[in-house]
């Protein structure tokens, strides 16, 4: 037997063994998407029963989240939030790494936060779930790092076909927002990830659709005006959920770093008060788009369900619960489009379609203006009515709120999340492979702090016999600026001595982490300040290195040709 039938043969045996996990990896994930939204339905029933009391709407939220917000803290900090963004993260900057506790904390605080009536979904957590899982298979069976990589957006697509019942579009998620490329070569794996997903749900839940879609019909041809309408109105709310999604939790983030543990129950207090008066808001909230999509709802109604599940959505993701927008971006749509489809309806010169054919518009619409997957809206909603009359409104409008939602917001909302936790993704074509140079080869570990309360001049006494030119203030867990050494000394020399060092220390750090490519890390390199501080990849907030322009250098010099 020749060399070259040995290495065949081999590839062909990986090959076999790949599809096999694949399919072992869907069955797992189908069936813990499954359980994910059976737990999140049982536990709402527990938690509020039929009909709650105010006391209890308020209490459930806040003291649910009070738990919730310790687990995160000490045990799941990967789990907070929708679990996309991280996911992501793990597939571009870890050769797909997840540790394995983290789907089971996924889906322990996803059922809490849900559950207690947090506005918030339940498909970007199956995400992270099925991704959580397939990396622990890949890891338990020794794989390799490509093939651990691999898995992840196997395991994704999986979990969210189950979860949303649309196979296509699970598919697509999978390659548009996971892998971020839509000629990947996964997409074989992926699809038969997703087909035996989709089957493992049916087969326990039934063949029962998720919404009771009305028929569509595009009634006279003016109607187009109509739906750009739509995708107008739907650009310009996506892009106020995505501001103040992002402006809320930079505020919370902000917070003294005591507080981190508290603030998921601060966001179940306000959630609690709202549900009091609006109680249809209360977690992923399906009914109420399958209402919206069959007329069950007068206009005043739906304009309201619209403008407060858009600030209770953002209220208990920016406070650091763990749930997804997924869910409430299609409850957004439908009421979104449920009221433009009944203004339509009653004002408009000529005949138009029922207005749940515009709410069922809307859920594309504003799907694709914040989650920024185009296409992913457009099976989605395809796979759903099953009837292709509905692509040409159904474009026109993601068309145009993707466009306006992308000009005035130009960074993806999951790319902006994961930004205001100091990790950066690689820009598209960017090398993210095993054999690109990394941070953590030229980070160093010898770290030098100066207390943030200290005097300029008990800092001078602590740098004047060492080399380093660049300090950074603060201490390994909490870190408020960095300083040059130089700096010190002309304030010393200024007669500042007396003065607290932090008066004088650069408070825009540049954060990155140690397996991000250091091309990428290089862009974001702040030569003005000099360092770089590199965050922990294993407990959230550390600072366990630091890069600057010395050990760039030093790393320049050692590179192997």
């Amino acid at each position: 037997m020749t060399p070259e039938s040995v290495i065949q043969r081999l590839r062909l045996r990986e090959g076999q063994i790949f599809l096999a996990l694949t399919i072992i990896i869907a069955v797992i994930a189908g069936l813990a998407a499954v359980l994910f939204t059976l737990a999140i339905q049982g536990t709402q029933h527990l938690l509020f029963g039929l009909f709650p009391s105010p006391l209890r709407l308020i209490l459930i939220p806040t003291l649910v989240s009070l738990a919730t917000g310790f687990l995160l803290v000490r045990f799941f900090p990967e789990a907070r939030g929708s679990g996309v963004p991280q996911t992501k993260a793990a597939f571009h900057l870890d050769n797909g790494k997840i540790r394995p506790i983290v789907p089971f904390g996924k889906f322990l605080t996803g059922v809490l936060c849900v559950g207690s009536g947090h506005s918030m979904g339940r498909e970007g957590p199956s995400v992270q779930i099925g991704a959580g899982l397939a990396s622990a298979i890949g890891q338990w069976f020794r794989l390799s790092p490509e093939r651990i990589q691999d898995l992840v957006p196997v395991g994704a697509a999986a979990a969210l076909s189950a979860a949303f019942n649309t196979p296509v579009a699970a598919v697509l998620f999978a390659l548009e927002e996971i892998i971020g490329n839509m000629n990947a070569g996964l997409i074989g794996s992926t699809v038969v990830a997703s087909v035996t997903a989709v089957i493992v749900e049916r087969s326990i839940l039934g063949d029962e659709v998720l919404f009771r879609v009305p028929a569509y019909q595009l009634v006279h041809p003016a109607e187009l005006l109509a739906y750009a309408a739509l995708g107008v109105i739907g650009g310009l709310i996506s892009l106020l959920f995505c501001k103040g999604l992002l402006k809320l939790r930079g505020f919370f983030l902000a917070m003294p770093r005591q507080t981190v543990v508290f603030q998921p129950a601060i966001g179940g207090l306000i959630v609690g008060v709202i549900l009091i008066f609006v109680p249809q808001v209360m977690g992923v909230g399906y009914e109420y788009v399958d209402q919206a999509l069959n007329g069950g709802m007068l206009l005043r109604v739906m304009l309201l369900l619209c403008a407060v599940k858009l600030a209770a959505t953002i209220i208990s993701y920016a406070s650091g619960n763990a749930g997804g927008i997924f869910a409430p971006s299609l409850y957004l749509g439908a009421t979104a489009g449920g009221v433009v489809g009944m203004l339509v309806h009653q004002w408009a010169p000529f005949p138009t379609g029922a207005p749940g054919a515009y709410a069922l518009v809307g859920m594309g619409t504003l799907f694709a203006g914040i989650i920024r997957a185009p296409m992913t809206s457009v099976f989605m909603i395809f796979e759903l009515t099953q009837d292709y009359k509905i692509l040409v409104p159904l474009m026109i409008a993601n068309m145009l709120s993707f466009v306006i939602s992308r000009r005035f917001q130009p960074q993806p909302v999951y790319s902006a999340l994961l930004e205001q936790n100091h990790i950066y993704l690689p820009e598209p074509g960017a090398p993210t492979g095993k054999t690109s140079w990394k941070v953590k080869d030229v980070m160093t570990r010898n770290l030098e702090f100066l207390g943030e309360h200290s005097s300029v001049q008990e800092a001078w006494q602590a740098v004047t016999n060492t080399t380093t030119t660049t300090f950074l203030v603060g201490a390994q867990g909490h870190v408020v600026g960095s300083i040059a050494r130089k700096t010190i000394e002309q304030a010393l020399r200024s007669g500042h001595g007396p003065e607290p060092l932090s008066s004088f220390a650069t408070r825009q750090l540049t954060y990155i982490r140690p397996e991000e490519p250091l091309e990428l890390a290089l862009k974001r390199f702040d030569a003005n300040s000099g360092i770089a501080a590199v965050l922990s990849s294993s407990e959230n907030g550390r600072i366990d290195g630091a890069v600057t322009i010395d050990t760039i250098l030093e790393f320049i010099h050692k590179k192997p040709a």
